[in-house]
């Protein structure tokens, strides 16, 4: 083992006061930048956190933390009020609208909803696209008239027995 490395295994002992350097350790340390830096640094490291508890001030901590805890209800009540404020807002908003009729305007030119959400669908329907515009109307009439899809002879599910239930189900899962 050489010199440095039995410097660099003594520096904590000796840091911490369980232990002094010998003459021949004292010598190298002064001759060796390495060892030098090294004690250095272990020595500043040991003495880290020795003077923490002296400098608390249990008083000046304890109205710290009074403080930010008053700072805390203070905002508590300013958010409390603000949505106090909003509700309220919304509130007269909403007794506005009612009180002048802005709800049930009668005299809308909006579309029915139907038309706009079918006038935004784009499926793609190629065999549809190759029919006249009366062709297409006359499809679309067709699936707008109500029991279209089923007829009188058609059993309802629960008419049904497990294996027919069974049919239909793969039929629907394809």
């Amino acid at each position: 083992m050489s010199d440095c490395e039995w410097l660099s295994d003594r520096m904590p002992v000796v840091a911490l006061g369980q232990a002094e350097w010998t003459p021949d350790e004292t010598r190298h340390l002064d001759g060796c930048l390495s060892c030098r830096r090294e004690w250095e640094l272990v020595r500043l490291a040991s003495q880290l956190g020795n003077d923490v508890g002296l400098t608390l001030d249990p008083a000046a901590i304890g109205a710290g933390v009074l403080r930010r805890l008053e700072q805390a209800r203070e905002v508590g009540r300013l958010r409390r009020r603000a949505w106090s404020f909003a509700g309220l807002a919304a509130a007269a908003a909403l007794i506005a609208a009612i009180w002048t009729g802005g709800l049930h305007s009668g005299t809308s030119k909006l579309p029915p909803l139907g038309t706009a959400v079918a006038g935004r669908l784009t499926i793609p329907l190629p065999e549809l696209e190759s029919l006249e515009p009366a062709e297409l109307d006359s499809v679309l009439q067709t699936m707008d008239e109500p029991g279209s899809g089923s007829t009188a002879d058609d059993p309802a599910l629960g008419d049904l027995n497990n294996d027919e239930l069974e049919r239909v189900l793969n039929t629907w899962e394809g």
